[in-house]
């Protein structure tokens, strides 16, 4: 069989040599493996060289021979191994003093991974001794281990034993601390063969306290990983939460998403003797994760957040399969986003591949391709935008670098404080014309560190604590206010709210967040107050009371907003300016559009802003209150003098003495 695969391959990979293009200059990265003899080659794909794939089925992997010919490949697909369950059959309970044993046989002769018991009892906590038979002879298999339900819907009835031929099972279940319960049956379960998986150490990124829930960014060190499972380490004894796993996403077009991976209940429940039942892993459907970071949320309701001290991915190694005509250094190459998918015609063969065995090479360390060209972006497309008048702009930055191809430009927070909330105004312009961009909704958060000054107490108010936190800049669109304090422990609600006038100039206090901010167990918890994107003046006043607690510090304020970026292709090298600052300004339709997926795709350089030019004093902000001009008030007040007038001479006069 072997041999005929490897004669199959061998046939396609001479087609392939005369039949496809051989220019590789698009593809970016490549990593060597040696090849010791002709024959089939397994290659495991490490996680960075799956990290720098530019897409997530890997369709841009490529395997070149040592004279440069692209080769014939296929990578392997893992299977989750699929769990067959059949019910025990000569299911007999009977109560032997404070115990309930049960006794069971196998309907036939599986080779046994684990044991499930059924009881329709809804609340329960049990320590349950299991014994196996083979012949006359029993042996112990798991002692005191912990069986449970909760009403919430946590459970643990399953308990994994030494895989193997078993001829029968005896549960022994302590009932010395509580009442005996009804138990039905008992499943045996048994998984066919899987692949093997490895395991990483996840980076634990950003933690969030948000309304009983804890937020943990896990970084997974490489994108396009085969995920199995995720495992958590938790220091706490004893708990029970729900935790939901999600990404978020960015697809091409420049929308996004997010994407719920899993949603599983995590625990740990103390029984007797020492025992503990446990379940820290998160293992949903198998899936290529398109993604490095994903979003762990924790739904603590009333409890305290949890100790999480680290966490592992479990994944299926990614597998690329060929046949090596030759010995002598081969190449793999990835990182080309416009490779379609290679049509090998290998999927017939893609079941017998997998237990084709065949020799195992390492991959070499991954680097820069020689011979890289970055590929030309929308070949045969010349954006060209119309001639524009730029009299009603009132404020210009130049773009640096501005050379040929796509380029990529971060709005910062200078420019949101003056553009329109939706971009409207915002304007590339070259040599007197427009050039058509695109905008990329903003997927990276920028921070603006203010000053925090702790106010005087208010003897009205003797138990709140307010600060001033001064901005540098003020109308930014900030989308959340962040703090850290130093005090150990601690559960306040802080408020930020802002000053406004109203119509008659008068000025009022305007809420505009809040969060409860709870930090125990010597977990540095951060404050988090969601802003909703809201433009803030330079002051913005934070406050919380302490009641019967002492005060708490307030040690590091960050304001966060989302910062967008605008794409768009140059055909000239001629100087390029950024204007914006126009509220009467349109929002600009642009035929770039029809071609958005791909230029959002290519490569592209990144540009920075020059400083800002104000080209003319900005006209009244509309957010601002108008408040007249000194006509209107002088008008106002001759009215008012006309009135008191009148009403003087309708008084009667006064009698003389």
């Amino acid at each position: 069989m072997k041999s005929s695969i490897a004669i199959g391959l061998s046939m396609v990979a001479g087609h392939l040599a005369s039949a496809v293009e051989t220019d590789h200059r698009a593809w970016k990265w490549e990593a060597p493996v040696t090849v010791d003899r002709p024959g089939m080659v397994r290659l495991e794909i490490p996680p960075a060289v799956l990290d720098v794939s530019e897409q997530q089925n890997l369709d841009d992997l490529r395997i070149l021979s040592p004279a440069g010919v692209e080769t014939s490949c296929v990578v392997e697909i893992p299977r989750k191994g699929r769990e067959v369950s059949s019910n025990a059959s000569g299911f007999k309970t009977m109560l032997v003093g404070k115990t309930t044993v049960i006794e069971v046989a196998p309907a036939k002769e599986d080779r046994i991974e684990l044991l499930e018991l059924v009881s329709p009892a809804r609340e329960f906590i049990k320590s349950v001794t299991i014994a196996g038979r083979k012949g006359d002879e029993w042996q112990t298999l798991e002692e005191n281990a912990v069986i449970f339900r909760q009403t919430g819907g946590t459970e643990r009835m399953r308990i994994s034993i030494p895989e193997g031929a078993w001829e029968g099972f005896r549960f022994t279940i302590d009932d010395e601390r509580a009442q005996p319960i009804p138990f039905t049956g008992a499943r045996l379960i048994s998984t066919s063969r899987k692949a093997a998986t490895v395991e990483y150490p996840v980076v634990l990124g950003e933690r969030k306290e948000v309304a009983g829930e804890t937020r943990l960014t896990l970084d997974l060190g490489a994108r396009n990983l085969n995920m199995d499972a995720l495992q958590f380490e938790i220091a706490d004894a004893v708990f029970s939460r729900t935790c939901t796993v999600a990404f978020e996403y960015r697809t091409p077009m420049g929308g996004g998403g997010g994407s719920a991976w899993a949603d599983s209940k995590i625990f740990r429940v103390a029984g007797d003797y020492g025992k503990s039942a446990e379940k820290l892993v998160i293992s949903p459907d198998l899936r290529r994760m398109p993604v490095r970071k994903l979003v762990a949320t924790i739904h603590n309701d009333d409890s305290p957040p949890l100790a999480i001290t680290g966490v592992k991915v479990r994944c299926y190694p990614t597998i690329l399969i060929f046949h090596a005509s030759e010995a002598g250094a081969w190449r793999l190459i990835t990182g080309n986003k416009s490779a379609k998918h290679p049509n090998y015609g290998l999927s017939s063969w893609s079941e017998s591949l997998a237990t084709a065995g065949g020799q195992c090479p390492t991959l070499g360390p991954l680097k820069l391709k020689m011979d890289y060209q970055i590929p030309a972006a929308l070949p045969g497309v010349d954006p060209a935008g119309a001639e524009i008048g730029i009299e009603k702009w009132t404020r210009r930055r130049a773009v640096v670098p501005a050379s040929f191809g796509v380029i990529r430009l971060e709005l910062d927070a200078l420019a949101l404080a003056v553009c329109q909330s939706g971009l409207g105004d915002v304007r590339l312009v070259q040599s007197g014309r427009q050039i058509p961009y695109l905008v990329k909704p903003g997927s990276v958060m920028r921070e603006m560190k203010p000053n925090a000054v702790l106010l005087r107490n208010d003897p009205k108010r003797p138990t709140v604590s307010r600060w001033e936190i001064l901005l540098p800049l003020a109308d930014v669109p900030f989308a959340e206010l962040c703090a850290r304090s130093s005090s150990p422990m601690f559960s306040r609600r802080l408020v930020a709210s802002i000053e406004r006038k109203d119509e008659l100039g008068n000025t009022r206090s305007e809420s505009v967040g809040q969060a409860d901010w709870i930090k125990s167990g010597g977990v540095d918890t951060p404050l988090v107050i969601n802003l909703g994107g809201l433009r803030m003046p330079r002051t913005l006043m934070l406050e919380t009371d302490h009641g019967d607690n002492p005060p708490i510090s307030l040690d590091v304020v960050v304001l966060r907003f989302s910062a967008p970026s605008i794409t768009a292709k140059l055909t000239d090298s001629a100087p390029l300016f950024l204007y914006y600052g126009n509220p009467g300004a349109s929002a600009p339709e642009y035929d770039l559009r029809l071609v958005r997926n791909e230029l959002l795709s290519a490569d592209s350089q990144s540009a920075d802003l020059g400083d800002e030019e104000i080209l003319k004093p900005q006209s009244p902000d509309q957010r601002a209150i108008d408040t007249g001009s000194p006509w209107l008030w002088a008008a106002l007040a001759g009215v008012v003098a006309v009135l008191l007038a009148i009403v003087a001479k309708l008084l009667p006069a006064r009698q003389g003495v």
